[in-house]
């Protein structure tokens, strides 16, 4: 009888344990990417918590870091918001694509097809106005994540030591220590490389579409900065269908000089100054970073281009050191 009660406890210890897990589990699963977020950026702001004045106490240092990160991402969101908003009304309302539109119709193969480019066109307003109301109504809950990832980085700066080696006891293999620099080694390439990678590209984009005469350039070049983070596509997705549009606007003056400034930025900045920083150092072949980009995007929001590829990174160098151990 007694060992039954030592068992029954036992079993019941064993099933609040689960049940709490999965309870937390459910608590903490709207705030996973916030969380997340928060250690990547915690992991971008340390080399300055640690260059800070060492009679600064660690709040202060923390605090410090949160304020600047603060500042880097709300300000040129907000300026960035308000460009989109203001040159892509302005694009819209000047009626640059029922000219774009009335070229494309004479085409024979238009034509041919009998398209109601209109309706198409219409339909396309319709379903971004639907993706706008819905960012829209999306922004309080992202500015709740933005707060939680902000709070956590500032505790995670605080305790990143004694994080990391908590983190390290778990590693599978033999030599933690090497291990573990080498995926650090391999953190630093992704996270500081895709992002000087986007920087350059926005700098140079923003001042050569100014000089080539582009009218929207701050638009363009704000989409050039986010599509940096898509290697094998990147500016080019934006660049291409700007040189066909000057093209068929008979815009010769601006659409030559966009040729020539897209394929420096796509071939020279976009693969071979990329696979500089990144690429030959990481060693990780140019799907596994797409792949991890678009799928890191769709799980985990606004961070996926970093986590997408951080994670399927992690899992193969985890899994060929636990085959070599």
């Amino acid at each position: 009888m007694k060992i039954g009660e030592k068992e029954l406890k036992k079993y019941l210890f064993w099933a609040v344990i689960v049940i709490l897990i999965i309870l937390s589990y459910f608590i903490i699963k709207p705030f996973i990417i916030a969380l997340i977020s928060a250690f990547i950026l915690a992991y971008l702001t340390r080399p300055i918590y640690n260059k800070l004045n060492k009679k600064f106490s660690d709040n202060l240092k923390a605090f410090i870091c949160v304020f600047l990160i603060a500042l880097i991402i709300l300000v040129p969101a907000g300026l960035m918001i308000k460009e989109i908003i203001s040159q892509g009304g302005s694009f819209v309302n000047e009626g640059n694509i029922k000219n774009i539109l009335t070229t494309i119709s004479e085409f024979k193969i238009i034509k041919s097809m009998n398209l109601d480019l209109t309706q198409i066109t219409n339909q396309g307003i319709s379903f971004l106005i639907g993706l706008f109301t819905s960012m829209i109504m999306y922004a309080p809950s992202m500015i709740l994540s933005i707060l939680i990832s902000l709070i956590g980085m500032f505790f995670i700066l605080k305790k990143w030591d004694m994080i990391s080696s908590e983190l390290k006891q778990y590693l599978p293999f033999k030599d933690k220590k090497a291990t573990s620099k080498e995926l650090m080694q391999v953190t630093n390439n992704i996270l500081y490389g895709v992002l000087i990678i986007a920087i350059i590209e926005f700098i140079l984009a923003l001042v050569g579409f100014y000089l080539i005469g582009v009218k929207f350039y701050m638009l363009s070049a704000i989409l050039i900065f986010f599509m940096a983070f898509i290697p094998g596509l990147g500016p080019a997705i934006v660049w291409i269908p700007m040189t066909i549009y000057y093209l068929f606007m008979q815009d010769y003056t601006t659409a030559i000089p966009m040729i020539i400034f897209g394929v420096f930025l796509s071939s020279f900045i976009d693969t071979i100054l990329r696979a500089k920083i990144i690429s030959d150092k990481t060693k990780v072949n140019p799907l596994i970073m797409i792949i991890g980009i678009l799928g890191g995007l769709s799980v985990f929001g606004i961070f996926g281009f970093i986590i997408g590829p951080l994670v399927l990174v992690y899992t193969l160098k985890l899994i060929q050191g636990i085959i070599k151990n």
